[in-house]
């Protein structure tokens, strides 16, 4: 279905080598589609709207449609590859070639920590929100068991925020596609249950994670939660052994 000054375009990627799945995000509208195995993909837009393209292998990139692609119906994007850059090396004489002899000549400058300053608590490492959530829900003062924390038990709240808790420990940005998609997870798209935590994880690794689960349209979860799961599957065949973390 089209509004008022929308149009359907066609877009090819340009780059060469692997160029299938490609996220294609109007964030305007929150329209969402993924490339063919040439690169290619239509879309709705208006003028103005803005695309996102995302992929793990290439950086994120957005275009603002404008009134000539709007005319030529036809848009062709080159997205720049991701480079993961290592920090400089600088090479000194008078080394041994002794990596454990040679370090011990190194001069170092300690770090300003909390803890190099003497400031109290400075060996706690600070709570997430998610346990700071939940030790609410299981504490109180006086060693008094809350009735909070009685009803948080009987309706599940504890057990769902010991499970925010291990999320979050794992990197998994958004508790909203764990809860409300695990199940789909593992009957459509086969993902097994081992599994779910690790592909939720390789799932949040595009940049686009975020601002597909921002839309709150189950569709376009569904969809993008999809067309994750296939590239994952196919990892997992490559490499059963492995995991996608090290993979990205």
């Amino acid at each position: 279905m089209l509004f008022f000054g929308q149009k359907i375009i066609s877009g090819k990627v340009i780059n060469s080598g692997e160029k299938e799945w490609i996220h294609v995000f109007n964030k305007t509208y929150n329209k969402y589609t993924i490339t063919d195995k040439k690169g290619a993909f239509q879309i709705s837009v208006r003028i103005n709207d803005t695309l996102v393209f995302s992929a793990i292998q290439f950086e994120l990139k957005e275009i603002v449609i404008s009134k000539t692609i709007i005319n030529n119906m036809l848009l062709s994007v080159f997205l720049k590859e991701q480079v993961n850059e290592l920090d400089a090396v600088y090479i000194k004489p008078n080394l041994s070639g002794d990596l454990l002899a040679d370090s011990k000549h190194i001069k170092t400058k300690s770090v300003i920590t909390a803890k190099t300053l003497g400031l109290p608590n400075s060996h706690v490492i600070p709570p997430t929100q998610a346990e700071r959530k939940l030790y609410t829900a299981t504490h109180t003062g006086g060693g008094i068991i809350p009735v909070e924390t009685i009803i948080n038990a009987i309706s599940g709240r504890t057990k769902k925020l010991k499970n925010l808790v291990k999320l979050e420990r794992k990197a998994l940005v958004e508790n909203t596609v764990y809860e409300g998609f695990n199940q789909i997870m593992l009957d459509d798209f086969k993902i097994p249950e081992d599994k779910l935590f690790d592909f939720l994880f390789y799932a949040s690794a595009d940049a686009l994670f975020t601002q597909i689960v921002k839309t709150k349209s189950n569709i376009i979860i569904y969809d993008f939660i999809k067309a994750k799961s296939k590239t994952y599957l196919a990892l997992q065949n490559e490499h059963p052994r492995a995991s996608p973390r090290s993979m990205n």
